[in-house]
């Protein structure tokens, strides 16, 4: 292969390291809910988590994608029915 832009797949999000988190089923599905309703994976709530109980910045990746796609997105009008 040569030395070809890269096409497609994610976008690189810095260095990071597996770990494997056990949790308890409630915490587990709290995590899960505010992940659903964030738009993103729970690898990135829980890492949004950890930066923040340790006051260090929360990466970008981690930032609700709802609130991004809401601050940008306007409403359409809706035509009535008569």
């Amino acid at each position: 292969m040569t030395d070809s832009p890269r096409k497609g797949g994610r976008k690189h999000l810095g260095e990071r390291r597996p770990t494997m988190v056990r949790l308890r089923e409630d915490l587990w599905e709290a995590v899960q809910e505010i992940a659903q309703r964030e738009g993103l994976p729970v690898s990135a709530v829980i890492t949004r988590m950890v930066a923040e109980s340790l006051d260090r910045p929360v990466p970008d990746y981690c930032q609700p994608k709802t609130a991004a796609v809401r601050s940008t997105q306007e409403e359409l009008p809706v035509p009535q029915a008569s």
